[in-house]
């Protein structure tokens, strides 16, 4: 996934005749970050995805999947289908698994099983349009929230602004997951 969507991420910019420094710029990205995405060195987080395909004038599965081959009316992502993307060497604490089929054109919505490893360092806040509806499945995850913060427990689920500063982080002594619909 990393190769692709840094592909994908540049292919848009360079046709739009874009230097990396400007679309850095209006995403609020480093551009030694977006150079990585680019190269195929890090995986950008989802905030930073929703961020670039807002600059680039693309669809957020269209960075993250391509170019539509599938309906917009009825899609199912059978187990095994979906996207997966490491988040171990960027600013957030998750990797994450797309629960919708490649090439899907139309969603508005973009679903996400994360997984958080408890042993990796605090997160950054961070910011970017649409909202989210997150549901804990397993372990213990904390919420920061604009400076304010929640343990959250399996059951637990909540609906939030995404334009806040926001980070979802694992506790415990055991891997947590999370069901995670953005909006974009």
């Amino acid at each position: 996934m990393r190769k692709y969507v840094g592909q994908r991420i540049q292919a848009l910019r360079e046709a739009q005749d874009m230097s990396l420094e400007q679309v850095a710029k209006l995403a609020g990205i480093d551009p030694e970050r977006l150079q990585a995405y680019e190269d195929g060195t890090a995986v950008p987080a989802i905030g930073a995805v929703i961020q670039l395909s807002r600059v680039l004038g693309s669809k957020t599965e269209g960075l993250l999947h391509g170019g539509a081959v599938v309906s917009e009316h009825l899609t199912i992502c059978r187990s095994g289908e979906g996207m997966a993307g490491d988040q171990g060497d960027t600013e957030q604490s998750y990797t994450y698994l797309s629960l919708t089929r490649p090439g899907t054109a139309g969603h508005m919505m973009e679903p996400f099983l994360l997984s958080f490893d408890p042993a990796t360092p605090k997160p950054v806040p961070i910011t970017h349009d649409g909202q989210e509806f997150c549901y804990v499945l397993e372990g213990l995850i904390e919420l920061t929230y604009d400076g304010r913060t929640w343990i959250l427990e399996p059951g637990d689920s909540v609906y939030l602004h995404s334009s806040y500063p926001h980070t979802f982080h694992g506790l415990g002594d055991r891997a947590a997951k999370m069901l995670a619909v953005v909006s974009s």
